[in-house]
């Protein structure tokens, strides 16, 4: 008889971010075969291609109002729990937000810590989320049979900020690049010739304050035809930030902001990219990091956190901290031949997939 597995989906979003595009693809990687999936929703959030998809490999959906995050998640996740936690012998749960009502054993993936470093970024009542989201955590690496961490250096984090957690129960699974395959690039005309692409939020950590100050410093020796455009949602761009941009943009348009963009029109931002740079100071993993080595973009890259784990010898770095040494990498990268970089970026890209990702947590979820 086949394990029946329960998978907290509830966490996905309509507007696709990375944790959505981890349950997303971890679960359309899973094999029917060897388990009866069903993966709980919320109520319209899931995209219609993916459920599709998940039909067709039958995998089995079921919607409920469950909140993605907070106290009331817990309270509305605890009472679906209560009348259905019996019908599954284990469960997957692959977001930070862990469900502290579960019982059954479980696989729980953390992504990141960011918010113990960046809680400003949690916005009103910052100190008191950060405390919620630290106990919430906790509870999952305490109940979890097993934790997965996306990255070696997320594995340190959770040491680190939990050191009670047992290292052994800690096992590191990479994520993967294959639902770009998926997407069809739209038609996108780009405001300049070439341009260094950003992709990603503007929240503090991702460090666009210092990326935009480092193209001030270049910004008479940028070649006429050059530009930064940076794609994705800028609500959380303060309003000095802002007006940092306006004043560059006076002295001749340099950066163009995209706002949020449907995966569509940014895989066609992305081909017609020159160079692409991600200055953040933390992440978990770093998703962009293979989205540019997909798409084949010399990588201009922060060397904190799990980014160099994840890019090794295929990217060019710069100290995030340092607005000059970002400065001088981008004039240089600009100027640069990359067709070894291109090279070397094509098989980092090849240690990373979503199927082996899937089966890794499959393994895992099928023996506990």
């Amino acid at each position: 008889m086949k394990k029946q597995i329960l998978i907290d989906g509830t966490t996905i979003s309509r507007r696709i971010d990375g944790l959505t595009q981890y349950i997303l693809n971890v679960v359309l990687n899973l094999d029917a075969a060897k388990a009866d999936y069903t993966l709980l929703l919320r109520h319209g959030e899931c995209p219609e291609n993916y459920k599709e998809m998940f039909e067709k490999k039958g995998l089995h959906t079921e919607e409920a109002d469950i909140a993605p995050i907070g106290p009331i998640r817990d309270k509305e996740f605890a009472k679906w729990l209560r009348k259905n936690q019996h019908r599954f012998d284990c469960a997957f749960c692959p977001s930070n937000q862990f469900p502290v009502a579960m019982k059954l054993p479980c696989v729980y993936t953390v992504h990141d810590l960011i918010y113990e470093n960046f809680p400003e970024q949690l916005g009103k009542q910052s100190r008191l989320k950060r405390l919620y989201l630290h106990w919430n955590v906790r509870q999952g690496l305490r109940k979890a049979a097993k934790v997965v961490a996306v990255s070696e250096y997320t594995k340190q984090e959770i040491l680190r900020l939990h050191p009670s957690t047992e290292e052994k129960k800690i096992q590191v699974i990479y994520e993967g690049w294959e639902h770009l395959q998926l997407i069809k690039q739209a038609p996108y005309q780009p405001p300049f010739k070439k341009y260094i692409l950003y992709v990603g939020s503007s929240r503090g950590h991702k460090n666009l304050s210092r990326l935009t100050a480092a193209i001030a410093l270049i910004q008479e020796q940028l070649p006429e035809d050059w530009g930064l455009i940076i794609a994705g949602n800028d609500r959380m761009f303060t309003k000095e930030q802002k007006d940092k941009i306006d004043a560059i943009n006076k002295q001749r348009h340099t950066i163009h902001l995209t706002g949020w963009l449907t995966d569509e029109a940014l895989a066609g931002c992305f081909s017609k990219a020159s160079l692409f740079i991600f200055p953040s100071l933390s992440e978990g993993f770093g998703i962009p990091v293979l989205e540019a080595y997909y798409y084949g973009i010399p990588l201009l890259l922060s060397d904190k956190a799990s980014l160099p784990e994840v890019a090794g010898d295929a990217a060019i770095y710069f100290n995030p901290y340092d607005e000059k040494d970002m400065a001088e990498k981008i004039l240089t990268a600009i100027n640069a031949d990359h067709t070894d970089l291109i090279r070397r970026q094509q098989e980092r890209l090849k240690q990373y997939s979503w199927k082996q990702t899937a089966h890794t947590t499959e393994n895992i979820l099928i023996n506990i």
